[in-house]
Protein backbone atom coordinates (compact mmCIF):
# COMPACT_ATOMS: atom_id res chain seq x y z
CA UNK A 1 0.00 0.00 0.00
CA UNK A 2 1.05 3.55 -0.82
CA UNK A 3 2.29 6.18 1.94
CA UNK A 4 -0.27 8.92 2.23
CA UNK A 5 2.26 11.29 1.01
CA UNK A 6 2.96 9.24 -2.26
CA UNK A 7 -0.62 9.15 -2.92
CA UNK A 8 -1.23 12.65 -2.35
CA UNK A 9 1.51 13.83 -4.91
CA UNK A 10 0.22 11.28 -7.62
CA UNK A 11 -3.17 12.72 -7.09
CA UNK A 12 -1.21 16.36 -7.62
CA UNK A 13 0.13 15.04 -10.53
CA UNK A 14 -3.03 13.57 -12.26
CA UNK A 15 -5.67 15.73 -14.20
CA UNK A 16 -7.88 15.55 -11.24
CA UNK A 17 -8.13 17.33 -8.02
CA UNK A 18 -10.20 16.77 -4.40
CA UNK A 19 -11.35 19.69 -2.24
CA UNK A 20 -13.66 19.22 0.45
CA UNK A 21 -17.31 20.55 0.61
CA UNK A 22 -19.66 20.35 3.55
CA UNK A 23 -21.66 17.83 1.82
CA UNK A 24 -18.72 15.61 0.57
CA UNK A 25 -15.42 15.57 -1.33
CA UNK A 26 -15.54 16.75 -4.61
CA UNK A 27 -13.40 15.73 -7.84
CA UNK A 28 -12.59 17.96 -10.45
CA UNK A 29 -10.52 17.97 -13.35
CA UNK A 30 -6.87 20.03 -13.93
CA UNK A 31 -5.69 22.12 -16.93
CA UNK A 32 -2.17 22.77 -16.24
CA UNK A 33 -0.26 26.11 -16.96
CA UNK A 34 3.42 26.75 -17.83
CA UNK A 35 3.26 29.45 -15.34
CA UNK A 36 2.69 26.92 -12.49
CA UNK A 37 -0.76 28.20 -11.75
CA UNK A 38 -2.73 24.95 -12.41
CA UNK A 39 -6.48 25.91 -13.63
CA UNK A 40 -9.39 23.56 -12.04
CA UNK A 41 -12.46 22.80 -13.21
CA UNK A 42 -15.42 21.31 -10.92
CA UNK A 43 -18.63 20.75 -12.65
CA UNK A 44 -21.96 19.46 -12.12
CA UNK A 45 -21.78 20.08 -8.13
CA UNK A 46 -25.84 20.21 -7.20
CA UNK A 47 -26.37 22.73 -4.87
CA UNK A 48 -30.35 21.62 -4.73
CA UNK A 49 -32.22 18.52 -5.10
CA UNK A 50 -33.44 17.49 -8.19
CA UNK A 51 -36.70 19.18 -8.85
CA UNK A 52 -38.73 15.76 -9.67
CA UNK A 53 -41.52 14.36 -8.31
CA UNK A 54 -42.75 15.96 -5.50
CA UNK A 55 -40.24 18.29 -5.76
CA UNK A 56 -41.69 19.56 -9.60
CA UNK A 57 -42.85 22.73 -8.79
CA UNK A 58 -41.45 23.55 -5.15
CA UNK A 59 -39.23 25.36 -3.45
CA UNK A 60 -35.13 24.76 -4.17
CA UNK A 61 -34.48 22.17 -1.15
CA UNK A 62 -30.97 22.15 -0.07
CA UNK A 63 -28.64 19.03 -1.32
CA UNK A 64 -28.15 15.56 1.05
CA UNK A 65 -24.95 14.77 1.51
CA UNK A 66 -23.21 12.47 -0.40
CA UNK A 67 -20.83 9.30 0.34
CA UNK A 68 -17.55 8.61 -1.45
CA UNK A 69 -16.25 11.02 -3.87
CA UNK A 70 -17.93 13.21 -6.56
CA UNK A 71 -17.51 13.02 -9.81
CA UNK A 72 -17.27 16.66 -10.78
CA UNK A 73 -15.40 16.41 -14.09
CA UNK A 74 -18.38 16.51 -16.99
CA UNK A 75 -21.20 18.96 -17.30
CA UNK A 76 -25.00 18.33 -16.33
CA UNK A 77 -27.60 18.15 -18.63
CA UNK A 78 -29.11 22.01 -19.45
CA UNK A 79 -32.28 22.65 -17.74
CA UNK A 80 -35.50 21.99 -19.63
CA UNK A 81 -35.26 24.38 -22.43
CA UNK A 82 -37.35 26.03 -25.21
CA UNK A 83 -35.62 25.39 -28.13
CA UNK A 84 -35.55 28.93 -29.40
CA UNK A 85 -33.73 29.89 -32.79
CA UNK A 86 -30.26 30.02 -31.54
CA UNK A 87 -26.65 28.91 -32.53
CA UNK A 88 -26.06 27.27 -29.07
CA UNK A 89 -28.73 24.60 -29.04
CA UNK A 90 -27.89 22.24 -25.90
CA UNK A 91 -26.64 19.30 -26.20
CA UNK A 92 -29.27 17.50 -23.35
CA UNK A 93 -31.84 18.75 -21.29
CA UNK A 94 -33.37 17.29 -18.04
CA UNK A 95 -35.64 18.36 -15.31
CA UNK A 96 -32.52 17.26 -13.32
CA UNK A 97 -30.46 20.22 -13.79
CA UNK A 98 -29.88 22.81 -10.44
CA UNK A 99 -26.06 22.43 -10.70
CA UNK A 100 -23.17 24.77 -10.78
CA UNK A 101 -19.40 24.78 -12.48
CA UNK A 102 -16.47 26.31 -10.45
CA UNK A 103 -13.53 27.68 -12.24
CA UNK A 104 -10.60 28.19 -9.93
CA UNK A 105 -6.69 27.86 -9.87
CA UNK A 106 -4.01 26.69 -7.75
CA UNK A 107 -2.91 30.19 -6.67
CA UNK A 108 -6.83 31.23 -5.82
CA UNK A 109 -6.82 27.46 -3.45
CA UNK A 110 -4.15 29.93 -1.37
CA UNK A 111 -4.99 33.48 -2.02
CA UNK A 112 -8.95 33.68 -1.75
CA UNK A 113 -9.81 35.40 -5.07
CA UNK A 114 -12.88 37.48 -6.07
CA UNK A 115 -15.76 35.35 -7.17
CA UNK A 116 -18.11 36.48 -10.31
CA UNK A 117 -21.64 34.16 -10.08
CA UNK A 118 -23.13 34.01 -13.83
CA UNK A 119 -26.30 33.70 -14.78
CA UNK A 120 -27.61 33.13 -18.28
CA UNK A 121 -29.71 34.97 -20.69
CA UNK A 122 -32.43 33.29 -23.01
CA UNK A 123 -35.68 34.95 -22.23
CA UNK A 124 -36.25 32.89 -19.21
CA UNK A 125 -37.29 29.77 -21.53
CA UNK A 126 -33.67 29.01 -23.08
CA UNK A 127 -29.94 28.75 -23.19
CA UNK A 128 -28.05 27.22 -19.82
CA UNK A 129 -25.49 27.20 -17.45
CA UNK A 130 -23.00 24.67 -19.73
CA UNK A 131 -22.92 26.03 -22.68
CA UNK A 132 -19.84 28.50 -22.58
CA UNK A 133 -16.11 27.80 -23.80
CA UNK A 134 -13.96 25.84 -20.74
CA UNK A 135 -11.17 27.60 -22.20
CA UNK A 136 -12.35 31.27 -22.70
CA UNK A 137 -13.78 31.24 -18.63
CA UNK A 138 -10.35 29.74 -17.98
CA UNK A 139 -8.08 32.36 -19.62
CA UNK A 140 -10.41 35.57 -19.30
CA UNK A 141 -11.04 35.25 -15.91
CA UNK A 142 -8.89 32.58 -13.56
CA UNK A 143 -5.80 33.44 -15.11
CA UNK A 144 -6.58 37.07 -13.61
CA UNK A 145 -7.37 35.23 -10.27
CA UNK A 146 -10.75 35.38 -10.38
CA UNK A 147 -12.86 32.33 -9.32
CA UNK A 148 -15.61 32.36 -12.14
CA UNK A 149 -18.88 30.12 -11.55
CA UNK A 150 -21.82 29.51 -14.13
CA UNK A 151 -25.04 28.91 -11.99
CA UNK A 152 -28.65 26.96 -13.57
CA UNK A 153 -31.95 27.93 -12.71
CA UNK A 154 -35.59 26.15 -13.81
CA UNK A 155 -36.84 27.73 -17.33
CA UNK A 156 -40.05 28.57 -18.47
CA UNK A 157 -42.78 27.09 -16.81
CA UNK A 158 -41.10 24.66 -14.64
CA UNK A 159 -39.51 28.04 -13.10
CA UNK A 160 -42.64 30.17 -13.38
CA UNK A 161 -46.06 28.48 -12.74
CA UNK A 162 -48.00 30.60 -10.51
CA UNK A 163 -51.92 30.09 -9.70
CA UNK A 164 -51.81 33.28 -7.53
CA UNK A 165 -51.59 33.46 -3.67
CA UNK A 166 -52.63 30.13 -2.40
CA UNK A 167 -50.30 28.92 0.30
CA UNK A 168 -49.16 25.92 -1.81
CA UNK A 169 -47.20 27.24 -4.95
CA UNK A 170 -44.80 29.55 -4.51
CA UNK A 171 -44.60 32.41 -7.28
CA UNK A 172 -40.55 33.14 -8.92
CA UNK A 173 -39.27 29.66 -8.31
CA UNK A 174 -36.46 30.23 -10.71
CA UNK A 175 -35.68 33.70 -8.82
CA UNK A 176 -35.72 31.03 -4.94
CA UNK A 177 -33.15 28.69 -7.69
CA UNK A 178 -30.98 31.42 -8.04
CA UNK A 179 -30.75 32.44 -4.41
CA UNK A 180 -30.35 28.92 -3.60
CA UNK A 181 -27.30 28.72 -5.90
CA UNK A 182 -26.10 31.82 -4.33
CA UNK A 183 -26.16 30.53 -0.73
CA UNK A 184 -24.41 27.49 -1.84
CA UNK A 185 -21.30 29.77 -2.90
CA UNK A 186 -21.71 31.78 0.10
CA UNK A 187 -21.15 29.27 1.98
CA UNK A 188 -18.93 26.76 0.25
CA UNK A 189 -17.38 28.75 -2.14
CA UNK A 190 -13.88 29.35 0.01
CA UNK A 191 -13.17 25.78 -0.07
CA UNK A 192 -12.53 26.18 -3.70
CA UNK A 193 -10.37 29.26 -3.28
CA UNK A 194 -13.20 31.99 -3.73
CA UNK A 195 -13.57 34.96 -1.17
CA UNK A 196 -17.06 34.71 -0.42
CA UNK A 197 -16.88 38.00 1.28
CA UNK A 198 -15.98 39.92 -2.42
CA UNK A 199 -18.79 38.13 -4.58
CA UNK A 200 -20.23 39.66 -7.66
CA UNK A 201 -23.12 38.54 -9.39
CA UNK A 202 -23.45 39.17 -13.69
CA UNK A 203 -25.40 38.32 -15.99
CA UNK A 204 -26.45 38.78 -20.11
CA UNK A 205 -29.97 39.62 -21.03
CA UNK A 206 -32.75 37.35 -18.89
CA UNK A 207 -29.32 36.77 -17.02
CA UNK A 208 -28.71 40.14 -16.31
CA UNK A 209 -32.78 41.35 -15.43
CA UNK A 210 -32.46 38.32 -12.81
CA UNK A 211 -29.20 39.88 -11.61
CA UNK A 212 -31.16 43.02 -11.10
CA UNK A 213 -33.54 41.46 -9.35
CA UNK A 214 -31.25 39.83 -7.31
CA UNK A 215 -29.20 42.92 -6.38
CA UNK A 216 -32.18 45.36 -5.85
CA UNK A 217 -33.90 42.88 -3.14
CA UNK A 218 -34.44 43.92 0.17
CA UNK A 219 -35.54 40.55 0.74
CA UNK A 220 -32.86 38.26 -0.56
CA UNK A 221 -30.15 38.04 2.33
CA UNK A 222 -27.78 41.10 1.48
CA UNK A 223 -24.59 39.30 2.16
CA UNK A 224 -24.34 37.05 -0.41
CA UNK A 225 -23.09 39.07 -2.76
CA UNK A 226 -21.34 42.87 -2.77
CA UNK A 227 -21.73 43.57 -6.43
CA UNK A 228 -23.52 43.54 -9.55
CA UNK A 229 -22.83 43.59 -13.69
CA UNK A 230 -26.03 43.43 -15.73
CA UNK A 231 -25.06 44.05 -19.13
CA UNK A 232 -28.17 44.43 -21.68
CA UNK A 233 -31.08 43.59 -19.16
CA UNK A 234 -34.33 44.11 -19.97
CA UNK A 235 -36.76 44.68 -17.22
CA UNK A 236 -38.73 41.43 -17.54
CA UNK A 237 -41.44 41.88 -15.03
CA UNK A 238 -43.82 39.80 -16.80
CA UNK A 239 -47.31 40.94 -16.12
CA UNK A 240 -49.07 39.41 -13.10
CA UNK A 241 -52.37 38.60 -14.63
CA UNK A 242 -50.56 37.06 -17.84
CA UNK A 243 -48.45 35.12 -15.63
CA UNK A 244 -51.82 33.56 -13.73
CA UNK A 245 -53.02 33.42 -17.13
CA UNK A 246 -50.73 31.55 -18.57
CA UNK A 247 -50.64 29.19 -16.05
CA UNK A 248 -54.28 28.25 -15.85
CA UNK A 249 -54.14 27.83 -19.83
CA UNK A 250 -50.96 25.54 -19.27
CA UNK A 251 -52.97 23.11 -16.64
CA UNK A 252 -56.19 23.36 -18.91
CA UNK A 253 -54.04 21.93 -21.59
CA UNK A 254 -53.13 18.68 -19.63
CA UNK A 255 -56.20 18.01 -17.98
CA UNK A 256 -55.29 19.19 -15.12
CA UNK A 257 -58.27 22.22 -14.71
CA UNK A 258 -61.42 22.10 -15.58
CA UNK A 259 -62.17 26.11 -16.28
CA UNK A 260 -63.43 27.18 -13.02
CA UNK A 261 -61.16 29.17 -10.61
CA UNK A 262 -63.16 29.37 -7.92
CA UNK A 263 -63.29 25.50 -7.13
CA UNK A 264 -59.68 24.87 -8.26
CA UNK A 265 -57.39 22.82 -5.84
CA UNK A 266 -53.90 24.12 -6.79
CA UNK A 267 -52.65 20.69 -4.82
CA UNK A 268 -54.42 18.21 -6.63
CA UNK A 269 -53.43 20.33 -10.36
CA UNK A 270 -49.89 20.37 -9.12
CA UNK A 271 -50.16 16.59 -8.26
CA UNK A 272 -52.17 16.20 -11.35
CA UNK A 273 -48.74 18.18 -13.53
CA UNK A 274 -46.79 16.16 -11.74
CA UNK A 275 -47.85 12.70 -13.61
CA UNK A 276 -46.34 14.56 -16.96
CA UNK A 277 -42.99 13.02 -17.60
CA UNK A 278 -40.38 16.48 -18.35
CA UNK A 279 -40.53 16.05 -22.02
CA UNK A 280 -44.40 16.32 -21.62
CA UNK A 281 -44.08 19.37 -19.98
CA UNK A 282 -42.36 21.28 -22.15
CA UNK A 283 -43.74 19.64 -25.42
CA UNK A 284 -47.01 21.74 -23.93
CA UNK A 285 -45.35 24.73 -23.15
CA UNK A 286 -43.65 24.77 -26.32
CA UNK A 287 -47.13 24.94 -28.16
CA UNK A 288 -48.06 27.94 -25.88
CA UNK A 289 -44.38 29.55 -26.60
CA UNK A 290 -44.92 29.12 -30.33
CA UNK A 291 -48.22 30.97 -30.27
CA UNK A 292 -47.50 33.66 -27.79
CA UNK A 293 -43.73 34.31 -26.93
CA UNK A 294 -44.68 36.16 -24.26
CA UNK A 295 -46.00 33.16 -21.96
CA UNK A 296 -43.44 32.06 -19.04
CA UNK A 297 -40.58 34.27 -20.00
CA UNK A 298 -40.78 36.98 -17.17
CA UNK A 299 -40.42 36.93 -13.21
CA UNK A 300 -43.75 38.90 -11.47
CA UNK A 301 -43.43 41.25 -9.18
CA UNK A 302 -43.55 39.53 -6.33
CA UNK A 303 -41.08 37.71 -3.85
CA UNK A 304 -38.22 37.00 -3.11
CA UNK A 305 -37.97 39.85 -5.45
CA UNK A 306 -39.97 42.23 -3.48
CA UNK A 307 -43.46 42.67 -1.88
CA UNK A 308 -46.34 41.39 -3.98
CA UNK A 309 -46.95 43.73 -6.48
CA UNK A 310 -44.77 45.77 -5.60
CA UNK A 311 -44.00 49.50 -7.47
CA UNK A 312 -41.39 49.05 -10.02
CA UNK A 313 -40.02 53.07 -8.56
CA UNK A 314 -40.00 51.68 -5.32
CA UNK A 315 -37.92 48.55 -5.57
CA UNK A 316 -34.89 50.55 -7.08
CA UNK A 317 -35.47 52.83 -3.61
CA UNK A 318 -35.09 50.21 -1.12
CA UNK A 319 -31.73 48.05 -2.39
CA UNK A 320 -28.72 47.38 -0.43
CA UNK A 321 -25.65 49.41 -1.01
CA UNK A 322 -23.73 47.38 -3.96
CA UNK A 323 -21.22 48.65 -6.47
CA UNK A 324 -22.64 48.21 -10.41
CA UNK A 325 -21.77 48.56 -14.16
CA UNK A 326 -24.53 48.42 -16.17
CA UNK A 327 -24.45 47.93 -20.37
CA UNK A 328 -25.96 47.91 -23.49
CA UNK A 329 -25.73 47.57 -27.29
CA UNK A 330 -25.89 50.40 -29.68
CA UNK A 331 -29.09 48.84 -31.44
CA UNK A 332 -29.85 46.13 -28.66
CA UNK A 333 -33.22 44.57 -30.78
CA UNK A 334 -33.47 47.67 -32.71
CA UNK A 335 -32.04 46.18 -36.41
CA UNK A 336 -35.50 44.69 -37.02
CA UNK A 337 -37.92 46.28 -33.87
CA UNK A 338 -41.19 45.26 -35.53
CA UNK A 339 -40.22 41.47 -34.96
CA UNK A 340 -40.03 41.72 -31.26
CA UNK A 341 -42.55 42.99 -28.64
CA UNK A 342 -42.51 44.05 -25.39
CA UNK A 343 -41.70 40.88 -23.10
CA UNK A 344 -42.91 42.56 -19.73
CA UNK A 345 -42.97 45.90 -17.60
CA UNK A 346 -40.49 48.18 -17.00
CA UNK A 347 -42.47 51.16 -15.66
CA UNK A 348 -45.42 51.27 -13.09
CA UNK A 349 -47.93 51.00 -16.15
CA UNK A 350 -52.02 50.68 -15.59
CA UNK A 351 -52.91 49.63 -19.15
CA UNK A 352 -50.14 47.42 -20.61
CA UNK A 353 -52.40 46.49 -23.82
CA UNK A 354 -53.48 50.08 -24.18
CA UNK A 355 -50.09 51.65 -23.79
CA UNK A 356 -48.00 49.07 -25.82
CA UNK A 357 -50.90 49.58 -28.94
CA UNK A 358 -50.69 53.07 -28.77
CA UNK A 359 -46.64 52.68 -29.13
CA UNK A 360 -46.74 50.31 -32.22
CA UNK A 361 -49.53 53.48 -34.10
CA UNK A 362 -45.96 55.44 -33.17
CA UNK A 363 -43.49 53.37 -34.45
CA UNK A 364 -45.20 52.18 -37.96
CA UNK A 365 -45.86 56.05 -38.63
CA UNK A 366 -42.36 56.28 -39.07
CA UNK A 367 -41.28 58.49 -36.43
CA UNK A 368 -37.73 58.73 -35.83
CA UNK A 369 -37.28 59.99 -31.96
CA UNK A 370 -39.07 56.29 -31.00
CA UNK A 371 -37.19 53.69 -30.25
CA UNK A 372 -38.89 49.94 -29.93
CA UNK A 373 -39.91 48.54 -26.37
CA UNK A 374 -37.60 46.09 -26.22
CA UNK A 375 -34.66 48.31 -26.54
CA UNK A 376 -36.14 50.61 -24.55
CA UNK A 377 -36.42 48.38 -21.49
CA UNK A 378 -32.66 48.13 -21.91
CA UNK A 379 -31.79 51.34 -22.21
CA UNK A 380 -34.39 52.74 -19.17
CA UNK A 381 -33.52 49.62 -17.03
CA UNK A 382 -29.31 50.70 -17.38
CA UNK A 383 -30.19 53.62 -16.53
CA UNK A 384 -32.30 53.77 -13.95
CA UNK A 385 -30.65 50.99 -11.97
CA UNK A 386 -27.13 52.44 -12.15
CA UNK A 387 -28.76 55.61 -11.03
CA UNK A 388 -30.79 54.60 -7.93
CA UNK A 389 -27.42 52.89 -6.89
CA UNK A 390 -25.33 55.89 -7.83
CA UNK A 391 -28.06 57.88 -5.99
CA UNK A 392 -27.65 55.45 -2.90
CA UNK A 393 -23.64 56.45 -2.77
CA UNK A 394 -22.36 53.36 -4.54
CA UNK A 395 -20.46 53.04 -7.21
CA UNK A 396 -21.94 52.90 -10.71
CA UNK A 397 -20.94 52.85 -14.04
CA UNK A 398 -22.73 52.97 -17.40
CA UNK A 399 -21.46 51.58 -20.95
CA UNK A 400 -22.81 51.50 -24.00
CA UNK A 401 -20.98 49.26 -27.14
CA UNK A 402 -20.96 50.73 -30.48
CA UNK A 403 -18.35 48.59 -32.31
CA UNK A 404 -18.80 48.22 -35.81
CA UNK A 405 -19.97 46.52 -38.37
CA UNK A 406 -23.31 46.76 -35.89
CA UNK A 407 -23.92 46.41 -32.02
CA UNK A 408 -26.43 44.66 -31.65
CA UNK A 409 -28.30 42.52 -28.48
CA UNK A 410 -25.93 40.03 -28.70
CA UNK A 411 -23.07 41.08 -30.39
CA UNK A 412 -20.85 41.72 -27.60
CA UNK A 413 -21.47 38.26 -25.66
CA UNK A 414 -17.89 37.44 -27.76
CA UNK A 415 -15.65 39.55 -25.36
CA UNK A 416 -16.81 38.47 -21.95
CA UNK A 417 -17.87 34.98 -22.18
CA UNK A 418 -16.99 33.91 -25.51
CA UNK A 419 -19.97 33.27 -27.63
CA UNK A 420 -21.23 34.54 -30.59
CA UNK A 421 -18.55 35.48 -32.27
CA UNK A 422 -18.84 36.96 -35.79
CA UNK A 423 -17.37 34.89 -38.87
CA UNK A 424 -15.87 37.92 -39.73
CA UNK A 425 -13.97 39.48 -37.22
CA UNK A 426 -11.94 43.01 -37.92
CA UNK A 427 -8.86 44.20 -36.28
CA UNK A 428 -10.81 47.20 -34.32
CA UNK A 429 -13.16 44.43 -33.01
CA UNK A 430 -10.10 42.43 -31.87
CA UNK A 431 -8.55 45.75 -29.98
CA UNK A 432 -11.86 45.63 -28.05
CA UNK A 433 -11.82 42.14 -27.19
CA UNK A 434 -8.38 42.61 -25.58
CA UNK A 435 -9.53 44.87 -23.01
CA UNK A 436 -13.24 44.49 -22.74
CA UNK A 437 -13.40 41.92 -20.49
CA UNK A 438 -10.36 42.87 -18.48
CA UNK A 439 -12.58 46.03 -17.20
CA UNK A 440 -14.69 43.72 -15.88
CA UNK A 441 -12.15 41.70 -13.83
CA UNK A 442 -10.47 44.93 -12.42
CA UNK A 443 -14.43 45.84 -11.15
CA UNK A 444 -14.92 42.48 -9.60
CA UNK A 445 -11.41 42.95 -7.96
CA UNK A 446 -11.36 46.70 -7.15
CA UNK A 447 -15.00 48.01 -7.79
CA UNK A 448 -13.51 50.07 -10.35
CA UNK A 449 -13.56 48.91 -14.25
CA UNK A 450 -10.87 51.36 -15.35
CA UNK A 451 -9.25 54.41 -14.29
CA UNK A 452 -10.55 56.54 -17.22
CA UNK A 453 -13.44 55.56 -16.60
CA UNK A 454 -15.86 58.09 -14.55
CA UNK A 455 -18.23 57.31 -11.79
CA UNK A 456 -21.93 57.70 -13.00
CA UNK A 457 -22.71 61.40 -11.81
CA UNK A 458 -27.24 61.34 -12.04
CA UNK A 459 -27.36 64.76 -13.20
CA UNK A 460 -25.01 64.47 -16.23
CA UNK A 461 -26.25 60.67 -16.97
CA UNK A 462 -22.08 60.17 -18.21
CA UNK A 463 -21.48 56.91 -19.77
CA UNK A 464 -18.48 55.34 -21.50
CA UNK A 465 -18.53 54.73 -25.20
CA UNK A 466 -17.20 51.50 -25.94
CA UNK A 467 -15.92 52.05 -29.16
CA UNK A 468 -12.51 51.22 -31.65
CA UNK A 469 -12.19 52.94 -34.85
CA UNK A 470 -8.12 53.11 -35.76
CA UNK A 471 -8.68 54.87 -39.68
CA UNK A 472 -10.10 57.67 -37.57
CA UNK A 473 -8.00 57.63 -34.45
CA UNK A 474 -10.43 56.75 -32.02
CA UNK A 475 -10.92 54.62 -28.84
CA UNK A 476 -13.29 54.09 -25.94
CA UNK A 477 -14.32 57.78 -24.38
CA UNK A 478 -16.90 59.45 -21.89
CA UNK A 479 -20.35 60.87 -23.21
CA UNK A 480 -23.36 62.33 -21.34
CA UNK A 481 -27.58 62.02 -21.49
CA UNK A 482 -27.30 58.42 -22.09
CA UNK A 483 -30.75 57.72 -23.86
CA UNK A 484 -32.14 60.78 -22.98
CA UNK A 485 -34.87 60.30 -25.60
CA UNK A 486 -36.43 57.36 -24.63
CA UNK A 487 -36.15 58.55 -20.90
CA UNK A 488 -38.22 61.55 -22.32
CA UNK A 489 -40.44 59.78 -24.48
CA UNK A 490 -41.17 56.74 -21.71
CA UNK A 491 -41.31 59.03 -18.23
CA UNK A 492 -43.40 61.68 -20.22
CA UNK A 493 -45.56 61.27 -23.36
CA UNK A 494 -46.27 57.35 -22.31
CA UNK A 495 -47.19 57.82 -18.94
CA UNK A 496 -49.30 60.83 -19.69
CA UNK A 497 -51.20 58.20 -22.42
CA UNK A 498 -51.76 55.65 -19.51
CA UNK A 499 -52.62 58.11 -17.42
CA UNK A 500 -55.39 59.34 -19.68
CA UNK A 501 -56.46 55.44 -20.40
CA UNK A 502 -57.47 55.27 -16.41
CA UNK A 503 -59.66 58.49 -16.51
CA UNK A 504 -61.04 57.35 -19.59
CA UNK A 505 -61.42 54.08 -17.83
CA UNK A 506 -63.11 54.80 -14.81
CA UNK A 507 -65.40 57.16 -16.56
CA UNK A 508 -66.79 54.75 -18.72
CA UNK A 509 -67.04 52.77 -15.33
CA UNK A 510 -68.95 54.96 -13.59
CA UNK A 511 -71.27 56.04 -16.49
CA UNK A 512 -72.32 52.06 -17.06
CA UNK A 513 -72.92 51.67 -13.18
CA UNK A 514 -74.82 55.16 -12.59
CA UNK A 515 -72.26 56.27 -10.44
CA UNK A 516 -72.05 60.22 -12.06
CA UNK A 517 -70.11 62.42 -10.24
CA UNK A 518 -71.46 65.14 -8.01
CA UNK A 519 -71.08 67.87 -10.43
CA UNK A 520 -73.42 65.86 -13.15
CA UNK A 521 -75.83 64.85 -10.34
CA UNK A 522 -78.94 66.77 -9.27
CA UNK A 523 -77.56 67.05 -5.98
CA UNK A 524 -74.43 69.54 -7.82
CA UNK A 525 -77.12 71.58 -9.36
CA UNK A 526 -77.28 75.03 -7.79
CA UNK A 527 -81.48 74.99 -7.56
CA UNK A 528 -81.37 72.01 -5.60
CA UNK A 529 -80.41 72.65 -2.27
CA UNK A 530 -83.27 76.16 -1.70
CA UNK A 531 -85.93 73.44 -3.21
CA UNK A 532 -85.34 71.28 -0.35
CA UNK A 533 -85.05 73.92 2.55
CA UNK A 534 -88.59 75.37 1.23
CA UNK A 535 -89.86 72.16 1.70
CA UNK A 536 -88.99 71.05 5.05
CA UNK A 537 -90.14 74.70 6.52
CA UNK A 538 -93.40 73.67 4.64
CA UNK A 539 -93.41 70.30 6.84
CA UNK A 540 -92.61 71.93 9.83
CA UNK A 541 -95.21 74.69 9.46
CA UNK A 542 -97.82 71.66 8.85
CA UNK A 543 -97.14 70.07 12.02
CA UNK A 544 -97.03 73.03 14.18
CA UNK A 545 -101.04 73.59 12.84
CA UNK A 546 -101.63 70.14 13.54
CA UNK A 547 -99.94 70.75 16.85
CA UNK A 548 -102.04 73.85 17.75
CA UNK A 549 -105.28 71.96 16.53
CA UNK A 550 -104.52 69.09 18.69
CA UNK A 551 -104.22 71.44 21.52
CA UNK A 552 -107.95 73.57 21.48
CA UNK A 553 -109.81 70.75 20.14
CA UNK A 554 -110.35 71.25 17.02
CA UNK A 555 -110.96 69.17 14.20
CA UNK A 556 -109.87 69.78 10.93
CA UNK A 557 -112.00 69.36 7.77
CA UNK A 558 -109.08 66.06 6.97
CA UNK A 559 -109.98 64.45 10.00
CA UNK A 560 -113.70 65.40 10.34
Amino acid sequence: MLPHFVLAVLIKLSDLTIVNTSYGPVQGSTKFSDDGNHKLMFKRIPFAKPPIGELRFGLPQSPNPWTGILNATEYSSSCMSHFLNTRHQQKSISEDCLYLNIFTSENCLTEKCAVIVYFHGGAFLAESAVMFSDEFILERYVSEDVVFVTSAYRLGVFGQLYFGPNGVLSENLLVHDSVKSLEFVHNEISNFGGNPKQVTIMGHSAGAALVNFLGFSDIIDPTLFQQIIAISAPMSFIFYDDAINNSYKFAEKLGCFGGNRSSMDVKSTLNCLQKFNDTEILNAQTEMVQTNFNSFNGVIQGEPVMKRNGKIANFKKNAPKRHIVCGSTQLEFGKDPFQYKPAGNFLDIENPKEVFDFYDTKMHNTEPRWTDPSSASVYISSRTYCEAMANAGANAYIYETRQKPESLHVSDMQYFIGIHREKVHTSDMDILDSFYSKMLVNFTKTGVPAPGWEKLDPKRMNYLELKVDTELGKGPRMLENYHDKEMETWFGEVMEYDRNVTKQKLMEFSSSTGNISESQSIFGQLWFHPIILLIVIIIILVLLCFKKRFQTGETTPLLS
